[in-house]
C-alpha cells in the first residue's frame, strides 16, 4: 500500500526523452505503467522504442505521480502511482479554421493510491500548462462518465456501432459519386495523411489524428497491445469523378467460425458523405458476406441512403468525445455561427478558466465574448461542462434546461440561446485516442 500521509507525492512534466536513440528509463517505466493502469500486457524492448517514436512526432507531454516514499521490492519505487499525457491538436467546430485543442490521453492512478488527489493534481497542472500555452480547448476520451465532469468537461460527442444486413448487398437509393477499387493497406502509406486531414476539414466535432493512426491504416501494426503487422487488413481506396482520392476504407473478415459471414470496418475515411456510401455499398457486395458492422455517427444518413433502411441496425450508442472550454473568447470566436444574436451568460467554473458573466455576441457569423463586470445581471446560467456541450451544438439549450442544467428565467432567452448554438449537421468525433 502506498503512504497515506498528504505530502509524499510528487508530480513530474516531462518528454518522451530518448538519449542516444532508445527510450530513458523514467520513459520506459511510465508507459509500463499505463499498461498495468489499464490491465494491458508490457511492451517488450523494441515496442516500447516505437511508441516512445510515436510521442516524440506527436510532441507529447508525460506527467507522472510518483510516491517519494514507496521503497523495494514496491514496484513503486521507480514505476508512477499515476499517469497522465498529452498532446497538441485541432478540432472542427464548424468554423472557418480549425482550433488548437489539447488532447489528454493515458490517465491512470493505481488503486492503493486513488482517492488521494492525484487525478486532480495531474490535470489541474495541465490544464495550467496548456491555458499558459494558449490553447483555447481540452479534449478527452473518457472510461467513466463521472470522472471528468468535475474538472469541467462535457459530453460533446456520441457514436454508434452497427450492423448492417447485406444478405442482398448495401443497395443505395443514389448512384455512385466514383469508384472504389481494392488495394494492399500498405499502398495507403502516400495518401492516408492527406486524405484523414480532408475527412477532419469536413466534419464538425473532429479531431485530428495522431502519428499511431496513420501506421494503424496502413496495417504497420494491430493496435497498441499488438505492434506486429496487421496481416488481416484489407483496403478500398475511393475514386471520385475526374479520379482522384477522396476517402478509404480498411476491414477484416471476421473468419468462418463467425456465423452469419460478416466483415468489420477498421476504419473508415470519407470526405464525403457520399464516399461514406460508396465505400460501404462495395464492402455489402463481396460475395458470401452477409453482415458488415462499423462505427459512425448519430444521424448516420446510411439508413436515409439504403434502399432497405431496416437492413441498418444500431447494437449500441455511446458517448465519445468530452470538450474543455479553457479560453471562452477564443472558443467563440473560433466556431461557425448560422444566427445571429446576444446573450448574457453566467459560467460557473470551479477551476475558474472560464468563470464569470460574459456579453456573448454574434454578428455575421462571427462570434465575440467579453467579460462583464463580476456584479452584472445575467439571462442565463451553466457549467462550463454544460456550455461545451451546448458550445460545439451537441444538445440545445431547451434541452439543457429540461435537464435541469441550464437556468433561464424567461423561455424567450432558450430560443435566443437555440438559435445562436445551433448547427447543420451533430458533432461526430471519428479519432481513438
Amino acid at each position: 500500500m502506498g503512504s497515506s500521509e498528504p505530502g509524499t507525492i510528487r508530480v513530474e512534466i516531462f518528454g518522451p526523452e530518448m538519449p542516444d536513440g532508445v527510450p530513458s528509463a523514467r520513459a520506459a517505466s511510465f508507459s509500463r505503467a499505463i499498461a498495468r493502469g489499464f490491465y494491458e500486457p508490457e511492451s517488450d524492448d523494441a515496442e516500447q522504442k516505437t511508441l516512445t517514436e510515436l510521442d516524440v512526432a506527436d510532441q507529447t507531454v508525460y506527467i507522472a505521480a510518483y510516491d517519494q516514499d514507496a521503497v523495494a521490492p514496491s514496484l513503486h519505487a521507480d514505476v508512477p502511482v499515476g499517469t497522465y499525457l498529452a498532446f497538441p491538436g485541432t478540432i472542427n467546430v464548424g468554423g472557418p479554421a480549425l482550433l488548437p485543442v489539447n488532447q489528454i490521453s493515458a490517465v491512470t492512478v493505481t488503486p492503493a493510491y486513488r482517492r488521494r488527489g492525484i487525478l486532480r493534481a495531474m490535470i489541474t497542472a495541465d490544464l495550467q500548462r496548456a491555458v499558459d500555452a494558449r490553447i483555447p480547448l481540452a479534449a478527452l476520451t473518457a472510461s467513466e462518465a463521472t470522472i471528468y465532469g468535475r474538472f469541467g468537461f462535457g459530453r460533446v460527442t456520441e457514436r454508434v456501432r452497427f450492423e448492417l444486413d447485406v444478405s442482398t448487398g448495401a443497395r443505395m437509393r443514389a448512384p455512385s459519386t466514383g469508384t472504389v477499387i481494392e488495394l494492399a493497406p500498405s499502398a495507403l502509406e502516400g495518401q492516408v495523411c492527406q486524405l484523414l486531414a480532408a475527412q477532419h476539414r469536413n466534419t464538425h466535432g473532429s479531431l485530428s489524428n495522431a502519428s499511431f493512426d496513420y501506421g494503424q491504416a496502413t496495417g504497420r501494426w494491430q493496435n497498441y497491445q499488438d505492434l506486429k503487422p496487421a496481416r488481416d487488413l484489407r483496403a478500398a481506396l475511393h475514386l471520385d469523378g475526374q479520379g482522384q482520392p477522396d476517402g478509404f476504407m480498411t476491414y477484416r473478415f471476421a473468419g468462418w467460425d463467425q456465423e452469419p459471414a460478416q466483415m468489420k470496418i477498421a476504419m473508415l475515411c470519407a470526405s464525403t458523405p457520399a464516399v461514406r456510401r460508396d465505400l460501404v455499398e462495395y464492402l455489402g457486395d463481396h460475395d458470401l458476406i452477409k453482415k458488415v458492422t462499423g462505427y459512425g455517427p448519430v444521424g448516420d444518413v446510411l439508413p436515409s441512403a439504403l434502399v432497405d433502411s431496416r437492413s441498418y441496425k444500431v447494437l449500441s450508442l455511446w458517448d465519445h468525445l468530452w470538450l474543455r472550454i479553457l479560453d471562452l473568447p477564443a472558443a467563440l470566436a473560433g466556431r461557425g455561427y448560422l444566427n445571429d444574436g446576444s446573450i448574457r451568460l453566467k459560467v460557473v467554473d470551479r477551476l475558474g478558466h472560464a468563470a464569470g458573466t460574459w456579453l456573448v455576441e454574434v454578428s455575421q457569423g462571427q462570434g465575440n465574448a467579453s467579460r462583464l463586470p463580476e456584479a452584472s445581471d445575467f439571462d442565463a446560467q451553466l457549467d462550463v461542462r454544460d456550455l461545451a456541450t451546448l458550445y460545439l451544438g451537441t444538445r440545445s439549450a431547451s434541452h439543457l434546461a429540461g435537464a435541469g442544467v441550464l437556468e433561464a428565467g424567461d423561455p424567450a432567452i432558450l430560443d435566443t440561446l437555440d438559435r445562436i448554438f445551433s448547427t447543420r449537421t451533430t458533432p461526430y468525433c471519428y479519432t481513438d485516442f
